[in-house]
């Protein structure tokens, strides 16, 4: 991935830990990242004491502002190919924009464009009961072969079912990071992170490079889960538990709140039989959630047996196989989503048209088969 200055700087701004409101209002009135880079560095930092930015994240900057640091830092980002973007570029998650506190600035690694579709979020305890961890995964599963993006918050438990649940279905899925996205966190994950990205899934974090995760993290970590998605499944939990705080979060940002029937007089349930007491939507499988959404009907789930005649794919062709479950797209739609670059996708196109996992249609457009 190529990088300019202004990658640069704006991966150096997430540094302040600013909230997020304040520091969108910042890059609007500067311009640029660049910009504010440039200023803090004839001023000392002083001029943002105008947005009443505190000393301590002042401080930050100027720890991390000069030439050495900020070139380590993109040397890390090369690295792990992470990309950057900010509130108001195109490639700017949609789902977030309207949000409550929407981040400033997002970290990501993989593919951003699995966002652009149908997106659940599974949300639920790190230490699930049997039953509901084999729930999750299963219907996450479902889910994902009816072109469903599952999101989650990467934690163990209900959160890993959710993902590896996903990661067998057909769709790839989108994982928000409570840590900055150079660390592995869970260790346990490490692998999953890597599976993530190379079936077409995407890593974010609006939190710096080699920070740690923390509780206030995690609670502010919550609201992307929701906002990224159309409605949220709370699986299983406590009444006191981070879930239940992505739960309210939901229901501020407008979001479906689904909840999973556990076992009666369960601590572990307590949470989902509140929501269910409360007026959240009654599931017990995938299609329950399918048709509230009005999705149903979207399409036929894709077999355990059409999924192992899929051929072997490279990185670049799992990539467009994971947008084609989107739905149909011309060359240029997954020129510009997948960033391969133009003869290679040309060239992984005609492959799969071969294998016979997609078909050309006319006006230079392609589809799943």
């Amino acid at each position: 991935m190529g990088y300019t200055r202004e990658d640069g700087c704006r991966a150096w701004l997430t540094y302040g830990m600013i909230n997020p409101d304040i520091l969108a209002a910042i890059l609007e009135e500067c311009g640029s990242a660049e910009a504010v880079y440039d200023e803090f560095q004839r001023s000392g930092g002083r001029f943002l004491k105008q947005w009443r930015v505190n000393d301590a994240s002042i401080a930050a900057l100027q720890e991390h502002a000069p030439r050495q640091q900020m070139h380590e830092m993109m040397v890390t980002m090369r690295k792990l190919d992470v990309g950057v973007i900010a509130l108001g570029d195109n490639a700017y998650p949609d789902a977030l924009r309207n949000i409550q506190n929407p981040p400033a600035i997002l970290f990501y690694r993989g593919n951003p464009d699995c966002l652009v579709g149908k997106c659940i979020a599974v949300v639920g305890s790190r230490t699930p009961t049997p039953r509901s961890e084999m729930a999750t995964h299963d219907i996450c599963r479902e889910l994902s072969d009816r072109g469903v993006t599952i999101i989650s918050g990467f934690a163990m438990g209900v959160d890993t079912a959710a993902h590896r649940g996903c990661l067998a279905g057909a769709s790839p899925t989108a994982a928000v990071l409570a840590c900055g996205i150079d660390v592995i966190y869970p260790q346990e994950n490490e692998d999953l992170r890597e599976e993530i990205v190379a079936k077409g899934g995407v890593l974010l974090s609006e939190y710096p490079l080699g920070m740690r995760s923390g509780k206030h993290v995690f609670q502010m970590r919550n609201r992307i889960i929701s906002g990224l998605a159309k409605a949220v499944l709370m699986m299983e939990a406590r009444i006191q538990s981070g879930s239940m705080i992505t739960v309210q979060h939901a229901l501020d940002q407008g979001r479906d709140v689904f909840a999973y029937p556990g076992v009666p007089d369960s601590e572990a349930s307590e949470g989902a039989h509140q929501l269910l007491r409360e007026g959240a939507i009654y599931f017990t499988s995938a299609q329950d959630v399918l048709e509230d959404l009005s999705w149903a009907e979207d399409g036929p789930a894709i077999t355990q047996q059409q999924k192992k005649a899929l051929p072997e794919m490279n990185d670049e062709q799992r990539r467009i196989y994971a947008l084609l479950g989107q739905g149909e797209m011309s060359f240029d739609e997954l020129s510009a989503r997948s960033g391969i670059p133009t003869p290679q996708l040309s060239v992984s196109l005609t492959l799969m048209q071969m294998s016979g996992v997609i078909r050309a249609l006319p006006g230079k457009t392609y589809c799943r088969i």
